[in-house]
């Protein structure tokens, strides 16, 4: 019960700022999805790491706050392995999850007023100090893939449905730059297996050069007519349904990324969950094409 008020604190600071920032950037109202989901963490992941510190670090005399803190910093960074790019929210609510617990437990315990200074002064110092390194470290692994994480999506207008990039293809042309950007050129192709249907028509990419991951949000999406002329999609005309990999038969090792677009349904339905049609095309995508590596 000690810990279910800094998760359920976390998660709130968490999803208003969130919310506030999506605002003031003309997005979408994400404090329900990011509060659901900052919560669920918290209190599976969040409140154990906070137990398993405080085991840690009871018996330490000295610099306890220190390693508590770089405690819940580095359990929040480990999880890097399993959901990659979002990493740094579980980073942030650990280091607010962090803050608030000790907060809590020093407010539960009151001292002399010069011992509150110190606390308080220490607490944010190791809050500081946890946030500079995990700074210096996204850094320097973003000046070796910096340029490789942000892609710019050039698809064909007025196309709505699913998008899908194979990567590693053989006998591909490599992804083309234009600045900081990889560009991706969607071709409009037909699926055999849904022809006479209204979503036979998919947007497909095949590239040589390997999937090295990506930012979501560094992302950018355009629709582009006849002549060349770009007109940018917003955010919440685009929806991330999904991605992979599969071996073909040559072993060779095959990834690709799923999205759908819309140009008609944008908003904020259609950002969390997509179109159930799309997403059956994109199941149907996938199947056919690991069909035919399978026949290689």
């Amino acid at each position: 019960m000690n810990k279910l008020k800094p998760a359920i604190y976390t998660s709130l600071i968490l999803s208003t700022f969130l919310m506030i920032v999506s605002i003031l950037d003309g997005g979408i109202m994400l404090f329900p999805f990011v509060l659901m989901y900052s919560l669920a963490g918290n209190l599976a992941y969040g409140i154990p790491v906070s137990l398993l510190s405080d085991w840690l670090t009871k018996r330490l005399l000295k610099g306890r706050m220190v390693v508590a803190g770089f405690i819940h910093a580095f359990f929040g960074a480990i999880t890097y392995f399993v959901i990659d790019g979002f990493a740094w929210f579980a980073v942030i609510c650990a280091i607010i999850f962090f803050f608030v617990d000790e907060w809590l437990k020093r407010k539960n315990t009151p001292g002399p007023d010069r011992e509150n200074k110190r606390f308080y002064l220490t607490l944010a110092s190791v809050v500081f100090v946890v946030a500079i390194v995990m700074l210096a470290v996204n850094w320097i692994s973003g000046k070796d893939q910096g340029e490789m994480i942000k892609n710019r999506y050039l698809i064909p207008e007025g196309y709505e449905g699913t998008i899908v990039v194979f990567y590693s293809m053989q006998d591909q042309p490599a992804i083309k730059k234009e600045g900081a950007f990889s560009v991706i050129p969607v071709k409009i192709e037909s699926l055999p297996t849904l022809m006479r249907t209204d979503i036979e028509k998919y947007g497909i990419y095949q590239t040589s050069t390997k999937e090295m991951g990506f930012n979501i949000n560094q992302n950018q999406y355009f629709y582009v007519d006849d002549d060349g002329n770009r007109t940018s999609i917003e955010d919440y005309c685009i929806h991330h349904s999904m991605g992979g990999g599969m071996t073909s038969s040559d072993g060779r090792d095959i990834s690709y990324e799923a999205f759908q677009v819309t140009g008609s349904d944008c908003g904020e339905d259609f950002f969390l969950d997509g179109n159930d049609r799309y997403s059956a095309q994109g199941r149907e995508i996938v199947k056919y094409w690991s069909s035919l590596w399978e026949d290689d």
